[in-house]
């Protein structure tokens, strides 16, 4: 009797159970929160950067500056000094109900691992739901280590995969989340849209040529193509204070090229850092990459200094944008959802014309038309001509990088295209694996992960001026994100689903090579080299992201991430932490009492181990030379300082920021001696040199005194066999030195007098947006003096009057301001009567002139 009563209530407790679990839980409105931080990246110095297949050692080893051999690479050069580090900035927004997390990082691409190792490590520190609610989103720059993935085919753009790397980066994004996560404070948000913002190419332009014929859309012509679009949000405190400010355009980080050893945030790095400068306190900057895939950095003047003048070009009109941008502190919702989008031939496929676009399944002995196209130009489907059973790479070349191994395809732009089969066999040669020992199908080649997010309603600027209060809708895709992949995001986004306000964050999460609509991948040229899936896979994830919209944040209800097990992740190897402990430095802070016996340094000037007692403004040069711990645990950081009284201070830029190597004002460079094995004992010389420029602003007037720079770094001091390694702190401080004005060169010719303050040819920073960094720059706001033979002086004002006293005591006037011509200063005047010698002084004091004969 028991029993018949006692099961009945069991299953009535059952059902209640499962009908309990199917409660809808609905989204909360609360008071947006906002937290802000930013860490320097804890990369070792040596490790490869990513980015530049050729800096593989079987494909030229470009980067290497001399022999030396880093504990942290394997097949590749190594990275040697700093010109400014990578940094990680997050973003973590709240309202009370969900969590959204959004880390910048100035790496290469996305790994999808790192994503889900951060989601674990803060929700355990902080008790918060994450699955599936942070992004990791990288700056694309191509000077930073890059042996952070594991996925196989990009170990042929960074190297092979070394766990310390990877857990050291990931330490970083953690430590800059949670710092944002203990600045929480009540917040104002607001997002600004604005078009056409760079017309003249100065700061990116389209760098793909193939596709300016292609016509797509039929209200738009063909043409050169750049995404013209730039938009931001505004991050402010409740009383209205910047927290701060995220912008979003597509750009390479490209500038310095293959050769470069110096670990850099490059093109887009260089926008945050004037963009910083146009407010007057320290405030998180950070630039999201938007349609970068097919856009190369423009700029002016070369080197480091073409870095800042695409940074000046660019920071004004961000900064107006952000000025307009209205922001709001009313309750929002926030949903995200990340998934792992399927991957294969039968998985992949694409909407169009109301039907689809698909492969065949893989067939060795197929066949293919050939045809790719049918006679009203559309695409032709099946394409039965990428016949890929693990994927293909390396199509669009016109010619094929070997010729075996190939799909066997004869039409363009499938006849370079090589069977990844063969590919894995490359990698395992290359990077030290045992023979077939890279799985197939590459296990991250089977899932992209992306992300998909949903914030308002927030007051959005749009271009015309108008501000409408509406949803944000924000997509976050693995991989470089084209112009036009961009553009038909937008376009279904509004057609398909009625979402006017859709923004896309390439270069995020994983990382698939890159993104284009299949009409762009056929028309072949480089972009289509590197994407594993062929002509559909971009629109594929694209539409898998869409799909997210639809199943996830266009409802009042809280949905979960992967409710029926869809979308599994990739599923990596565990790996090992390489056991190769940092060698003992007791020398650590001292002077080397000696040269290496082989020394590149990254600018053209002779090495000094300490600076000069003196030096001019622009012209002059700080070195210093110290000996640091091993590159395992030291990346020392310098500071400069000046002498206020008799105490030493830090020199700050205007918006507040030490001015350091984590800015473009110092470069360090880091010398092993003797320069290989590394495993063998080696003295670490470290090289540090400040140009004598200020950060920002006037770069001729910097303010006069005496500076000296100071390292703060790390020496190894334990005994374990794996990373963390212990260590102590050390300092090391330089000779002091004074600086003094800069020396105007001056030259008079019959009918004018010309002035420039001329850059050294190991000047490194921008001096003058009208100048050259290595060269002549012009003189601003200047006068004139004349020096008579009876010792009185004749000025010319530079402003536009210019006052002749004569010998006799008369005086003329007459208006003749300077202008600047090429790089330099000219004055249209002649030389009174009796004149001796002119004089060029600026207003800051800086001097130079010539004797008249």
């Amino acid at each position: 009797m028991k029993w018949t009563i006692l099961i009945p209530l069991v299953s009535l407790l059952g059902c209640k159970e499962k009908e309990a679990e199917r409660v809808p839980v609905y989204l909360n409105a609360g008071a947006p929160m906002a937290g802000v931080a930013e860490v320097a990246i804890d990369f070792p110095m040596g490790a490869p950067m990513g980015g530049y297949s050729n800096r593989c050692d079987y494909l030229g080893r470009n980067g290497a500056v001399d022999k030396r051999r880093s504990a942290y690479t394997k097949a590749w050069s190594s990275s040697a000094g700093i010109q400014t580090r990578s940094m990680a900035k997050a973003l973590w927004l709240t309202n009370g109900d969900q969590d959204f997390v959004v880390i910048k990082a100035d790496v290469i691409y996305g790994f999808d691992k790192m994503v889900r190792t951060v989601e674990d490590r803060l929700e355990e520190a902080t008790g918060r739901t994450m699955d599936g609610r942070v992004v990791i989103t990288s700056s694309h720059t191509h000077n930073a280590p890059g042996n952070y993935s594991d996925s196989y085919h990009f170990y042929l753009g960074g190297d092979r995969y070394n766990e310390e790397v990877f857990q050291r980066m990931t330490e970083s994004l953690v430590e800059a989340s949670l710092l944002a996560w203990t600045e929480m404070e009540p917040a104002a948000i607001g997002m600004g849209i604005a078009e056409d913002w760079d017309p003249d190419d100065l700061i990116y332009s389209d760098r793909r040529s193939e596709n300016d014929t292609l016509q797509v859309w039929p209200e738009q012509e063909p043409g050169k193509k750049k995404d013209p679009r730039v938009w931001l949000m505004r991050v402010d405190t409740a009383s209205g204070d910047p927290l701060g400010v995220i912008y979003n355009f597509g750009m390479h980080g490209t500038i310095l090229g293959a050769g470069n050893p110096m670990v850099s945030t490059d093109a887009t790095g260089h926008t945050e850092y004037a963009l910083a400068e146009r407010f007057d306190t320290p405030i998180m900057v950070a630039h999201w990459q938007g349609s970068g895939g097919d856009a190369s950095p423009r700029g002016t003047d070369q080197n480091y200094a073409r870095l800042e003048t695409i940074g000046e070009y660019a920071a004004d009109a961000i900064f107006d944008l952000w000025s307009a941008t209205p922001t709001s502190d009313r309750p929002i919702t926030i949903e995200t959802v990340t998934q792992s989008i399927q991957e294969d031939l039968e998985s992949i496929e694409v909407e169009r014309d109301g039907g689809k676009l698909t492969y065949l399944s893989y067939d060795e002995d197929r066949v293919p038309d050939n045809i790719l196209y049918n006679d009203d130009g559309t695409i032709s489907t099946p394409l039965d001509e990428f016949n890929a059973e693990y994927g293909g790479a390396f199509c669009g070349y016109d010619e094929p990088l070997v010729d075996v191994g190939t799909l066997g395809i004869e039409v363009y732009p499938y006849d370079g295209c090589m069977q990844v089969e063969l590919v894995s066999w490359l990698i395992a040669g290359v990077f030290g694996l045992p023979a077939d020992s890279v799985p197939l199908p590459l296990p991250s080649s089977l899932q992209a992960m992306t992300t998909a997010s949903a914030i308002g309603p927030l007051d959005i600027l749009q271009p015309d001026g108008t501000v409408v209060t509406e949803q944000a809708y924000f997509g976050f895709f693995p991989g470089e994100t084209t112009q036009m992949f961009t553009e038909q995001y937008t376009r279904r986004a509004e057609a398909e689903l009625g979402l006017s306000q859709v923004f896309l964050t390439g270069y995020s999460q994983d990382h698939e090579g890159y993104l284009m609509i299949p009409e762009d991948w056929l028309v072949g040229g480089y972009e289509p080299n590197i994407n594993i899936w062929g002509p559909l896979q971009g629109e594929h994830i694209m539409e898998g992201n869409l799909d997210m919209f639809r199943s996830h944040l266009m409802t009042a209800r809280l949905e979960p991430q992967d409710p029926h097990d869809q979308f599994p992740d990739t599923a990596y190897e565990i790996r090992e932490l390489p056991e190769n402990a940092p060698e003992a430095t007791p020398a650590a802070g001292t002077e080397p009492t000696a040269l290496p016996e082989e020394m590149w340094l990254p600018v053209d000037t002779v090495p000094q181990f300490q600076p000069d007692p003196s030096l001019s403004r622009v012209q002059g040069l700080a070195q210093f030379m110290w000996i640091g711990g091993d590159p395992g645990v030291d990346t020392p950081e310098v500071e400069l300082e000046w002498l206020d009284g008799d105490t030493w201070r830090t020199v700050t830029t205007a918006a507040g920021r030490s001015v350091s190597d984590t800015l473009p004002d110092i470069i360090t460079f880091h010398t092993p001696d003797p320069l290989y094995p590394f495993d063998a004992p080696q003295d670490h010389i470290w090289w540090a040199a400040w140009q004598a420029v200020p950060h920002s602003g006037n770069r001729t007037a910097l303010p006069l005194g005496t500076y000296r720079l100071h390292v703060y770094g790390q020496s190894y001091t334990g005994s374990s066999s794996t990373w963390p390694w212990d260590s102590t702190e050390y300092e090391a401080v330089s000779d002091a030195f004074e600086v003094t004005p800069a020396v105007i060169t001056v030259h008079l010719d019959e009918a004018s007098v010309s002035a420039s303050i001329d850059a050294p040819t190991y000047g490194f920073r921008l001096i003058d947006m009208e100048g050259l960094s290595y060269g002549a720059n012009p003189v601003r706001d200047a006068s004139l003096t004349w020096t008579l033979s009876d010792g009185t002086t004749v000025t010319d004002d530079a402003e536009g009057t210019i006052e002749w006293t004569l010998s006799d005591g008369t005086i003329v006037s007459e208006v003749e301001p300077g202008q600047a011509v090429s790089v330099r200063t000219v004055f249209s005047t002649t030389a009174p009567e009796g004149a001796v010698r002119v004089e060029v002084t600026d207003p800051e004091g800086n001097t130079g002139g010539v004797d008249i004969p």
